[in-house]
């Protein structure tokens, strides 16, 4: 949902969820001046309707060109909120949205402007809410009249029908097939689900959550564990088919969950049946749903559940290939396997067998890396070391030979392997030869005492460089996304506030666009007429690229500093000449144009 923070809510500390009260106020929503207006109309015409409100939260449809779903939230201090219109489509507070706002402050007894703009002589009362309302009228019906509309709002609400069937159905004990058929029916969808359908599908899912776990006081107690799983695997299998951005259906889902939970707490199930039913729910759930099964199930496990639980994880470990550099495998049921032992192993407290796990899986670089920074947090530098240095020996990709590099380093300074840290950076600064990494060698090169003639020989490498690719075969072959070399030598003597050195570097030869600005602030303060000479080259690049999104925010710093250097020389009528052309010039460019209509040099 797109955010608007309302005064200066977000600016104090608040707990994740507020309410709606906080976040929601006549003030804010008059300082939408585009849409106030227009949802003031909406709101007097009565077009909001069957507004659903809490404390941190509103919903409500509102007609328009066709109905609209709106809703409203409170959220970390600030107001999120959602329109299926064309206009809320683009993330804008829509009309719509203003309207139900205004509907829910006047439900709430907030003073809102009345449609001949007069204000009231006193203050209003608060009014009574809609729930206030029909609770109200409620009380006045008789059982005939409740039951017809009872019955009414069960034709309209697919989560009233489920929740009434559900209760009619568990009402007979000995119709357990028919309990699982509305489970099924609750939790399966028949198409794709948009966002905004997915909060009335989860909404059908805690209130099927709600029901089973109504059910432990009930005649079908025993089945609820039963129940809960089928509701959670066919939840999981529904979820492939729904637009769960908004985060609503996963954590329905996960209350499915706790029902189960709480059911095998209740229930006390066969220890051993209890671990095969878990092992096999957390191998095979798709959404990973019981990944932790062991962490809240131990207790119920018991010392032969326990056991069995572990030889069916060692089985199927056990029969898992080790995977050696360059055989990836994307397997969930692996990475799944794999968890169940990592959790046994960490409840051991067994470093040995969490590094054997670790280590069946050596396929990538990233793999070795992992079992080296196991090691460490173990306090295990030289068997750290080992893996890393293996790695980089038997990874066939280099994608990743740079982390284990900086490992390699880190570990061989703090175990005093001084000379051997420099070869690791040394061939680290080889194959990424950039100013951010000669920093890191040069770091290196201070511990081992060898800084200056590093820097010389590290400078001197980059130069190599730049002759092969200023070359002409090499200028023909560069591509376009290349940054020359050239670049990082100028970055490392700005890094050293070497600004003459970086100068003289930036005007020999070809430079990356992304450095010109900041050479051209640095060059300003001391060289104002060369710094306007680079902001004049680089102003027509900026355009170019700000045209792909019509953001011109980078060009128009640049005619700023450029305005900023010409009142400093005493330019103020040139500049003013200069910034009509650029106009004339980018006459087409309307945004850029407007941007540049506010600043005023």
């Amino acid at each position: 949902m797109p955010r608007f923070t309302c005064g200066n809510v977000a600016s104090v500390l608040m707990s994740e969820y507020v309410s709606l009260a906080r976040s929601l106020t006549l003030a804010a929503v008059l300082s939408l001046t585009r849409t106030f207006s227009r949802g003031k109309v909406y709101f007097h015409d009565g077009a909001v309707s069957r507004l659903q409100a809490d404390e941190y939260g509103v919903r409500a449809i509102v007609r328009g060109t066709q109905p609209y779903s709106v809703e409203l939230r409170s959220d970390h201090g600030g107001l999120v909120y959602y329109c299926n219109c064309p206009v809320g489509q683009t993330s804008a507070f829509c009309k719509h949205a203003v309207a139900v706002a205004l509907s829910w402050l006047e439900n709430s007894g907030a003073e809102v402007f009345q449609p001949d703009e007069t204000k009231p002589k006193k203050p209003r009362k608060k009014r009574k809410t809609y729930g206030e309302i029909i609770g109200e009228y409620v009380e006045t019906l008789d059982e005939r009249e409740l039951r017809r509309w009872l019955l009414e709002a069960v034709d309209r609400d697919v989560t009233l029908r489920d929740k009434l069937l559900f209760a009619a159905r568990s009402a007979t004990a000995d119709d357990l097939p028919a309990l699982k058929s509305t489970v099924r029916q609750t939790t399966r969808v028949t198409r794709v689900l948009v966002r905004q359908e997915a909060r009335e599908y989860a909404d059908g899912l805690l209130s099927l959550a709600e029901m089973l776990r109504v059910q432990l006081d009930g005649p079908f107690a025993a089945h609820v564990i039963e129940l809960s799983e089928l509701a959670i695997g066919g939840a999981e299998k529904s979820l492939q088919r729904i637009d769960d951005s908004g985060g609503y259906v996963l954590p329905a889902i996960h209350e499915l969950a706790a029902v189960h939970l709480e059911a095998c707490e209740r229930m006390r199930p066969d220890p051993v049946a209890l671990a095969e039913r878990l092992y096999r729910l957390q191998t095979e759930s798709e959404w990973g749903l019981f990944s932790d099964a062991l962490q809240f199930y131990k207790d119920l496990f018991g010392d032969a559940g326990l056991r069995r639980y572990r030889e069916l994880v060692g089985n199927d470990w056990d029969a898992l290939a080790v995977l050696a550099p360059g055989e990836r495998s994307f397997d969930l049921r692996r990475r799944r396997i794999s968890s169940a032992m990592t959790a046994l192993a960490e409840q051991d407290g067994d470093f040995d067998a969490l590094i054997r796990i670790e280590a069946k899986d050596l396929s990538s670089g990233y793999r070795f890396e992992q079992v080296a920074q196991l090691c460490r947090q173990h306090g295990r530098e030289e068997e750290a070391l080992a893996w890393a240095e293996r790695g980089l020996r038997e990874s066939p990709a280099k994608t990743h030979d740079d982390s284990l590099l900086v490992l390699c380093v880190d570990v061989c300074l703090k175990l005093g392997k001084l000379d051997k840290a420099d070869v690791y950076a040394w061939r680290r600064f080889e194959q990424r030869p950039t100013a951010n990494v000669l920093r890191a060698l040069l770091k290196v090169a201070t511990a081992t005492n060898r800084h200056d003639e590093t820097r010389e020989k590290a400078l001197a490498h980059m130069w190599a460089i730049v002759e092969r690719e200023e070359s002409k075969l090499d200028r023909k072959s560069a591509s376009a996304w290349h940054v020359p070399m050239r670049t990082e030598i100028v970055r490392v003597h700005l890094d050293e506030h070497e600004n003459e050195a970086a100068w003289r570097v930036f005007t020999g030869g070809p430079i990356a666009t992304a450095l010109c600005a900041e050479m051209a602030a640095v060059r300003g303060r001391t060289h104002p007429r060369d710094a306007l000479m680079v902001y004049g080259k680089l102003l027509p690049v900026a355009v170019t690229l700000g045209s792909a999104d019509a953001k011109y925010e980078d060009a128009v710093n640049i005619v700023r500093a450029i305005g900023e250097l010409r009142i400093r020389l005493g330019e103020r009528e040139q500049f003013a000449v200069e910034l009509d052309k650029i106009r004339v010039e980018y006459r087409a460019k309307r945004n850029f144009i407007k941007l540049l209509a506010d600043y005023l040099p």
